[in-house]
């Protein structure tokens, strides 16, 4: 990692805390204040929370997986800013959902989760309603079907979640869905499954079950994207299905695979090697809707920032953005329904079209916007490193562009710092520091609260901002730097 800076001269701590009102004080499996003895406790309706001193905290299960039954119950991480993992500790399932129970999880990471000798590694549920909200279920394993998740019988939604890196030694890797005479089951809205491994269904896996699928990525699954079985007619609106393979199946039978009696619904999205139902080989069961783009051209691959190969399932490694360019950005349908922000919290509608797959926007990075150039030289000889202008929004290869510098003013006794950034730029962190001095020892990172105050933020292109910083200066002599770290 190197670091890049630029140095200006010229020239209360506030801690806000949450309500301590959460049930879980404790990350102890079990115990008092642990999630264990919230869920044995929780009356009908109850919502636990977590305390704000378990921010990022891992709860590792050691006595078997948590039930909730025939109980409306909430669990909610929201209020912390790194959410809380949930860890089975490659011996346990996580969670055992029964009896008609109706439960959201939000901003929980499911994590190794494993089931030996039955179904679901990560969440088991039957019979129930189930919410996950800004969940990631991850690297669980069922020695059977349903690696990250194991349905049968439920409805409800799956909304802005990460299922990746799960395994199943059946059928399911991501998920396994049973219904009832193909009826619908959940909507899967803005979420990633991605990296998963099983026999069939590598990605999803669904018998008489017909889930709706809005604003999903499906890649490098291992025994196929989707499966579907038995009356399952799953419906698919603004999606990437893409590199994902399965023993002896064509292309794009690897990422739809279905049964003679199964008729996925597939409009505006891109399944790599179709441009039509007969791709499929399958006696075009697909029904093959508007706006779909031509899945076997090169051009419309759909350029992900770190896509997975199916060969190296199960893995949660991908990352599905996009890069400037690709083929999905503004190619979705604005009717469809479904979570109104992407995988990363953004808007889903950032242009004049929705984009196709789990995320919105496009992204770029040095090394894909400039492959040539090196990221510590100066190409237009004007003092600033390639890497540097490109982090502050600047073409290194034109004149530059000193406005683009950071500058401190003052006005009517109060200190602003003003700088621009690259807002699309997957490669870059600002780090702002600051001293009373410059010896190389005194430099520390400015704290929000403490050193400034965010004033303002306002879009001059579509990959630049500009930023206000209002500085809390208390000194006669303050210095500031902005750095930025390359991770290319």
């Amino acid at each position: 990692m190197k670091i890049r800076h630029i140095v200006l001269s010229n020239l209360v701590v506030m801690l806000i805390s949450a309500s301590e009102a959460g049930t879980v004080t404790s990350s102890a499996d079990s115990g008092a204040g642990s999630l264990r003895e919230a869920l044995g406790a929780a009356s009908n309706n109850d919502m636990i929370h977590f305390a704000p001193a378990l921010n990022g905290a891992t709860i590792t299960l050691s006595s078997g997986s948590l039930g909730i039954t025939g109980r409306t119950l909430t669990v909610d991480a929201s209020a912390l800013a790194s959410g809380i993992t949930i860890s089975g500790g490659n011996s346990s399932r996580i969670f055992t959902i029964t009896s008609n129970a109706d439960v959201t999880l939000r901003s929980l990471q499911l994590r190794n989760g494993r089931e030996d000798a039955g179904n679901g590694g990560g969440l088991y549920a039957i019979s129930s309603h189930l919410v996950l909200d800004a969940c990631s279920i991850h690297d669980c394993v069922s020695a059977y079907d349903g690696g990250g998740l194991w349905g049968n019988g439920i409805t409800g939604s799956i909304q802005c979640c990460k299922i990746a890196g799960n395994q199943a030694g059946g059928f399911g890797g991501g998920a396994f869905l049973i219904g009832i005479n193909g009826t619908h089951c959940l909507d899967i809205y803005s979420s990633q499954i991605s990296g998963n491994l099983a026999q069939f269904g590598g990605g999803i896996y669904h018998i008489l079950a017909s889930p709706t699928l809005s604003n999903c990525s499906i890649q490098g699954n291992s025994g196929g994207g989707i499966r579907s079985e038995i009356y399952s007619n799953p419906i698919l609106r603004n999606c990437i299905v893409w590199g994902n393979t399965m023993s002896s199946a064509a292309i794009a039978a690897s990422q739809l695979n279905n049964t003679s009696d199964s008729h996925p619904d597939v409009a505006s999205c891109l399944i790599e090697g179709a441009s039509g139902a007969d791709s499929f080989n399958d006696g075009s069961l697909v029904v093959w809707g508007r706006g779909n783009l031509d899945g076997s051209l090169p051009a419309n691959n759909p350029g992900f920032v770190g896509a997975v190969s199916a060969g190296n399932a199960p893995s949660p490694a991908a990352d599905l953005r996009v890069f400037t360019g690709s083929a999905c950005l503004n190619s979705g349908n604005n009717d469809i329904g479904g979570a109104s922000h992407d995988l990363a919290g953004t808007l889903r509608l950032q242009g004049s079209a929705t984009n196709l797959g789990a995320f919105a926007g496009a992204y770029e990075s040095f090394s894909h916007l400039y492959p040539t150039l090196d990221p510590a030289g100066d190409e237009n000889r004007n003092g600033l490193v390639n890497f540097l202008e490109y982090a502050l929004g600047i073409d290194p290869r034109g004149p530059g562009d000193a406005a683009a510098l950071p500058v401190v003013s003052r006005m009517e006794g109060t200190v602003f710092l003003t700088s621009t950034r690259r807002s699309n730029g997957i490669d870059i962190e600002p780090l702002w520091m600051t001293s009373t001095h410059l010896d190389p020892s005194s430099w520390v990172p400015m704290i929000q609260g403490v050193d400034y105050l965010p004033e303002s933020t306002s879009t001059l292109s579509a990959d630049r901002q500009q930023v206000v910083f209002k500085l809390l200066v208390s000194d006669r002599t303050r210095f500031y730097r902005l750095g930025f770290a390359t991770r290319n």
